[in-house]
């Protein structure tokens, strides 16, 4: 009898699940990582919720993790679904299976290698290392910098700095120099320190560019929420570049760190939107972006013709659209 009744429980359990329709919650959409870097222009994915340019979350949950890492690495260990490099860096990526979609700045200002007090010239310098306040070794506008300076960026000893800690490196004497990319920054010290230049470029227009990165096989099945991303970037860069105090002053917000810091930062990049980054990004091998790959300092070869597959401007294509 006992095992009639669980039988009979068993039978109209069943029957009331085939009646009752279970429903369960929606899923919620996985995030889309990217990882961004100290340099500025990053900045502009960073604002993109602040302005109010999120994509709807019914759609993508936007992730943004910043400064921590070193974006190239988190990306070739998975970490992330897409990161913002700089363009110096991409070979380091060519075995990866990646696409380039999006271009989101470029500098287009000077630069200045401002020595020490009582440093004169490169040999000057002796044994105390050079300040950088962005980019690293491989970045071209340092490599630029410090070999008109007389030094060789592969074997200069550097040290990086945030950028308000470079006036009081060079007074201490902690560097022999600092390589300066806001010429409005290193005019501001040398009035202050009487300090002299070792090397300047007048004009660095497209010789640094950040673009983004992501992984081939992350399109297909992520392809609106890639397009709503670069679209949300996209606006972020024209709010910017329409109104940039408004900009500065939610980067002072979020960071502590004053507006008139955030500006000077600013001051020599342009922020590209999508449309510009179609195009620099078509035309395969005779792309604008790759032959500015191909000039960069360093270059001992080109980019091999199928290389130039992993420049991909139809994401960037899409965003642009109204």
């Amino acid at each position: 009898m006992i095992w009639l009744k669980i039988a009979m429980a068993a039978m109209m359990s069943g029957a009331l699940f085939s009646v009752v329709e279970v429903v369960l919650p929606p899923r919620e959409p996985q995030p889309f990582l990217i990882e961004i870097s100290d340099w500025p222009g990053d900045r502009v994915f960073s604002l993109i919720e602040p302005l109010g340019l999120a994509p709807s979350k019914r759609l993508v949950l936007l992730d943004i993790r910043s400064g921590t890492r070193d974006a190239v690495e988190a990306f070739r260990a998975g970490l992330v679904d897409a990161a913002v490099i700089g363009l110096e860096r991409l070979p380091e990526l060519l075995g990866d299976e990646v696409r380039v979609i999006y271009v989101s700045d470029e500098g287009f200002g000077g630069g200045e290698v401002l020595a020490a007090p009582g440093v004169m010239r490169a040999a000057d310098l002796g044994n105390r290392p050079v300040g950088v306040s962005f980019g690293g070794r491989a970045d071209p506008v340092v490599q630029t910098l410090l070999s008109r300076a007389g030094l060789d960026a592969r074997r200069a000893g550097l040290v990086v700095l945030a950028p308000e800690a470079v006036e009081s490196a060079l007074r201490t004497g902690k560097v022999g120099a600092a390589v300066v990319l806001s010429p409005m920054r290193a005019k501001a010290i040398r009035d202050k320190l009487g300090v002299g230049v070792l090397a300047a470029a007048g004009d660095v227009a497209g010789l640094s560019t950040h673009v983004l990165v992501v992984r081939e096989g992350r399109i297909p099945d992520r392809r609106a929420v890639i397009v709503s991303v670069l679209r949300a970037a996209s606006d972020a860069a024209r709010t910017c570049r329409g109104a940039m105090e408004r900009c500065l002053e939610l980067l002072a917000s979020a960071s502590g760190r004053p507006a008139a810091e955030w500006r000077q930062d600013f001051e020599p990049l342009h922020l590209l939107g999508a449309a510009e980054s179609v195009k620099l990004l078509g035309g395969g091998n005779d792309a604008p972006l790759a032959r500015r790959l191909n000039s960069l300092p360093g270059r001992a070869a080109t980019v091999q013709p199928a290389a130039m597959e992993w420049l991909d401007p139809s994401l960037a294509e899409e965003a642009a659209r109204p």
